[in-house]
């Protein structure tokens, strides 16, 4: 692994993060558009099933958007941020 700037660091963070907003952005106009009225039914009907149901839709949005930001990370070319790069960056090794 190549040690980076931090200017550099910061830069791709901000990319990260962008692709990361983008991605929750639309991820949270399907849920609320398409499933929206299909979750109420079932929080409405029984709240134990919902909650399964919620904790594994947080559970897969988090390794969708893991996976699909690792791919366009890789897409672009840039490093992807992380406590090792940071560790990386501001170490004197």
């Amino acid at each position: 692994m190549k040690k980076l700037e931090p200017r550099i660091l910061f830069r791709n963070l901000a990319v990260e993060l962008i692709i990361y907003g983008g991605l929750i952005l639309a991820y949270n106009f399907f849920v609320l558009r398409w499933m929206g009225d299909w979750l109420l039914s079932i929080f409405n009907s029984n709240l134990t099933v919902y909650a399964l149901y919620a904790l594994g839709l947080i559970v897969i949005q988090g390794v969708f958007l893991d996976f699909v930001t690792t791919v366009l990370m890789k897409y672009i070319k840039l490093d992807q941020f992380g406590i090792r790069r940071i560790l990386d960056v501001f170490s004197n090794r």
